[in-house]
This record gives structure tokens, C-alpha cells and sequence, in this order.
């Protein structure tokens, strides 16, 4: 299991000023960031989260209020993309927008899609992945060369259930063992909210402020130690 030590500086009940400390050689920086508001998220703000379940939403894609929060986010998260080395994206089109719309694409900084980081599968049509062949079509600056299967064969596995948290905890695990391999020590990950959620309470140890739920297009920057 990963162990991690926030960026954010903390205080003692006395006051004074505690920063957690981890080893350089053993960490890496990583920036987790969900996705931007969605057509699913506006929909289920009105309808419920039956609004889940609507083929409208297939690979359910940024409102104009998303866009915005990217915006947003640009103008204040201070370029983490010039320190980073590695941008990893869901393949669902909702964080990849996050993603293009937040981050400059920098030349010799790869982006990455991993089937292992995308939201909660099964049943909503909202979080199911598009074709392979369609995704790099539309995203060419992205390597979908780590995601196997052309179709969305795993969301289908699941038939009408959700994926439980296990499976989502195992993901998670893989993430780790994934970035552990790789030589980048800046790294930016936008995925979702119950992926998140799970990755932060069962594949990791971490505190509670830290392993909260993510709003839309928030960013928590953390060592991970791996």
C-alpha cells in the first residue's frame, strides 16, 4: 500500500509549523485533479442520480459550467505542467476535456490514458469508454497504446451492477505499481470522483482532509511514496 505525505503545510496545537518530509529517491509528486462538471453531474443536480442511467449521457462530456471551472483552475493552479514530466487521463471524455483544458501541452511531456483510472464501471452509461479507434481519432496528442481492448469489454463484464469497491481498490493498486515503473517524479493524474474516493481510502493510507471527497475539477497535490 502506498503511503504519501501531503504538500500542505500543518500546525501543532502550540502553533508551530510542521511540514511533512519524505525521501526524494523513493517519492513522487502527484497531482490528482477529477474531472470538471459534466452533462451527468448537471442532470443529476436536477433529476437524481437516475439521470445516470440515460443514454444521453454516453461518455457523458463537459457543460459550459465545466469548461469554466477549467478555467478556473488554469488560471490558479500556478503551472503545475511546466514541473510536470507525465499527464495521466481516463479514457472517458470527461476528463479528458479537464485535462486538454487545464494543462498546457508541453513538447516532450507524454499524456497517458489508463483504462485503471477511470471512473466506477458498469451500469451508467455516463461512465462507459468509447471505441479505442474513435478516442485517438479525437485526441491525437494522447497514447491509448496501454489500453488493450478496442471495446469497452470490462464496463460490459459487469452487465447491470456497478464495480465494487474491491475492483476499484484493485485499479488503484495497479495505478501505483504502473507510475512505481515509470522514470517521471512530477506527475498529473485526472480521473473521478469514486475512483478517487476509493483510491484514497482502501489502496492508500491517508488522512482524513486528504481522502475526502473530490468536488468537480478540484486539485490535491501529494508525495506518494511508492
Amino acid at each position: 500500500m502506498a503511503t504519501f505525505e501531503t504538500m500542505a503545510e500543518t500546525k501543532t496545537s502550540d502553533g508551530h509549523k510542521v511540514v511533512g518530509v519524505v525521501q526524494r529517491s523513493k517519492a513522487k509528486t502527484v497531482h490528482f485533479i477529477r474531472h470538471a462538471e459534466g452533462t451527468h453531474n448537471e442532470a443529476a443536480l436536477k433529476e437524481g442520480r437516475a439521470a445516470y442511467a440515460k443514454i444521453e449521457h454516453l461518455d457523458a462530456r463537459l457543460t459550459d459550467l465545466g469548461k469554466q471551472q477549467c478555467a478556473t483552475l488554469k488560471a490558479t493552479k500556478h503551472g503545475i505542467e511546466k514541473e510536470a514530466q507525465l499527464v495521466v487521463v481516463s479514457p472517458l471524455a470527461r476528463a479528458i476535456q479537464t485535462a486538454t483544458l487545464t494543462i498546457d501541452q508541453v513538447e516532450g511531456v507524454p499524456w497517458v490514458a489508463l483504462e485503471c483510472v477511470r471512473e466506477r464501471a458498469g451500469a451508467h452509461p455516463c461512465d462507459r469508454r468509447r471505441c479505442v479507434s474513435e478516442l485517438k481519432g479525437e485526441y491525437p496528442n494522447i497514447s491509448f497504446d496501454a489500453i488493450k481492448d478496442e471495446k469497452d469489454v470490462y464496463f460490459d463484464s459487469l452487465g447491470e451492477e456497478r464495480e465494487p469497491n474491491d475492483l476499484m481498490a484493485d485499479r488503484g493498486r495497479e495505478l501505483f505499481s504502473w507510475l512505481k515503473d515509470r522514470p517521471e517524479t512530477n506527475i498529473v493524474v485526472v480521473t473521478h470522483s469514486a475512483f478517487l474516493l476509493c483510491l484514497f481510502n482502501e489502496a492508500m493510507q491517508a488522512a482524513p482532509e486528504t481522502a475526502k471527497w473530490f468536488e468537480n475539477c478540484e486539485l490535491r497535490s501529494v508525495f506518494l511514496e511508492l
